[in-house]
């Protein structure tokens, strides 16, 4: 038989089926857009390793993908303010206080430009560990980086933080939920040091992982930006709404502070992420049963590692950092022998792993193969 031609609209009809398609596992939506079941097809290592939220963008992100071709050849310009507005009024801030840009990573680097231009050599206080995007990129700068050490609950020792601030302190660093350890600081807490931070640094608040926080009193950092004209909370779609390919991050501070950010962004949004970003903000139905299937198979390594003895720090994101008993490249191995790639070593963490919370069958491959990949 011979194949049909592949015309313009048949091109198009098969990028439509692909796109509200399987993404990358098979998921069952039901029709409020939730989560029925997801399984992942059996091919290559299943990846537990980058933070990546298995399940994708929600259908009505995936319907604003394909939409989005129609908008290619033209810049992201006015898509961009809608996107800001929208996150204006869902986080109940003015429009003037939001910054839109390429993943959180851009955001993170304009906070470090900010801060090398604010103070030639100066410094930046950071945990160990931490997300390192900012720490490496503000090296890179010529900022000298004061490492404090997690308490001993994993967490950010906000205590020490104060205590490593000196006179050329023009930038801090807090992520909350804490990447790699998953670990937060109360917002009681994380407001007491906000308002102790002398008014000349900035504080940056990364906040990727606040979606899947479940605590009584440990939640965003927003309701902060009132008082303190020094503070950036940053989110990104990366995570929770399952675009990190698609970068789209953003950010909230003080409308002066937003403006002298956005002076020093680095590149321009795409069109195709913004539209995704835009959609996903509004499908509330798909990201709560999202965040509840991700909680429950996080509640269930936790308690699979309790039961085994493994130390643990208590996570809020969409991992799990636990101590292996070995060393970690020892881990990886043995676990990449089930066909399971996890997390790399972090500072002062020889033998600790993290693992991402993959969609259900995932999550039982990898229990099943935890007790033999750990050290006796």
């Amino acid at each position: 038989m011979t194949p049909p031609a592949l015309t313009r609209r048949r091109a198009l009809l098969g990028s439509a089926a692909a796109l509200l398609g399987p993404w990358p596992s098979r998921i069952v939506f039901a029709d409020d857009g939730s989560v029925v079941s997801a399984t992942r097809p059996g091919t290559g290592p299943i990846l537990l390793n980058g933070n990546e939220n298995p399940y994708g963008p929600s259908p009505a992100a995936r319907r604003a993908i394909l939409d989005s071709m129609g908008a290619a050849p033209r810049y992201a310009e006015e898509s961009i303010e809608v996107l800001r507005r929208q996150i204006a009024l869902h986080e109940g801030v003015d429009p003037a206080q939001v910054l839109v840009g390429s993943g959180s990573g851009e955001l993170l680097r304009m906070a470090g430009l900010l801060a090398a231009r604010t103070l030639a050599g100066g410094e930046l206080v950071a945990a160990r560990p931490t997300y390192e995007e900012l720490p490496e990129f503000a090296e890179r700068l010529g900022l000298t980086v004061r490492w404090v050490d997690v308490d001993a609950e994993h967490r950010h020792d906000l205590d020490a933080f104060l205590r490593a601030i000196t006179s050329r302190t023009s930038l801090v660093y807090v992520c909350n939920p804490n990447n790699p350890t998953g670990t937060t600081v109360a917002t009681d807490q994380l407001a007491a040091f906000v308002r102790a931070v002398p008014g000349p640094v900035t504080v940056v608040v990364d906040e990727a992982y606040v979606d899947f926080t479940d605590v009584p009193g440990r939640s965003t950092a927003v309701g902060l930006l009132r008082e303190a004209p020094n503070l950036v909370v940053l989110r990104t779609f990366s995570k929770l709404h399952g675009l990190a390919g698609l970068r789209v991050g953003y950010g909230i501070a003080p409308a002066s502070l937003a403006t002298r950010l956005g002076a020093l962004s680095l590149v321009w949004p795409n069109s195709t992420g913004i539209a995704a970003a835009t959609a996903s903000l509004n499908d509330r139905g798909f990201l709560q049963a999202t965040r509840t299937a991700i909680v429950d198979d996080r509640t269930r390594v936790q308690g699979a590692l309790d039961r085994l003895g493994r130390p643990r720090a208590d996570s809020k994101g969409n991992f799990v950092f636990f101590d292996t008993g070995r060393p970690v490249a020892e881990f990886q191995e043995c676990m990449l022998a089930q066909g399971l790639r996890v997390g790399r070593r972090f500072a002062g963490y020889d033998t600790w792993s993290r693992v991402t919370i993959g969609v259900r069958d995932e999550v039982d491959r990898f229990l099943a193969a935890l007790p033999g990949a750990l050290k006796a």
